[in-house]
């Protein structure tokens, strides 16, 4: 008989390596999202700039498509589990929900 062992280990350091690079993909898609919202913020704050009733919809659009994406990465990293924090993910869509209500 012969043994398996090789093979078995391989397979799942294969496994855990592809499980590594979503993770990264994934954590490099939510900085991404955060550093818009944050741009957005930013602009938002601004005393000279002035939301027309067009624009204010065009934000909460966006901002409802940000925690709609933070929502499925979150679960793809729980699938993952790998680093998988649920309260920083909550608190991410908590932040990304004020900045959508202006509540900032």
């Amino acid at each position: 008989m012969e043994s398996y062992a090789f093979y078995n280990t391989h397979n799942d350091y294969l496994e855990h390596q592809e499980r590594y690079e979503r993770h990264n993909i994934l954590f490099q898609r939510l900085i991404n999202i955060l550093t818009q919202a944050n741009w957005n913020k930013r602009i938002l704050r601004n005393p000279h700039f002035i939301l027309m009733s067009n624009d204010l919809e065009i934000h909460r659009n966006r901002f409802s498509r940000y925690i709609k994406t933070v929502e499925t990465i979150g679960n793809e990293m729980k699938l993952l589990n790998i680093n998988y924090n649920e309260s920083r993910i909550n608190k991410i869509i908590t932040i990304l929900n004020q900045i959508k209500n202006y509540e900032n």
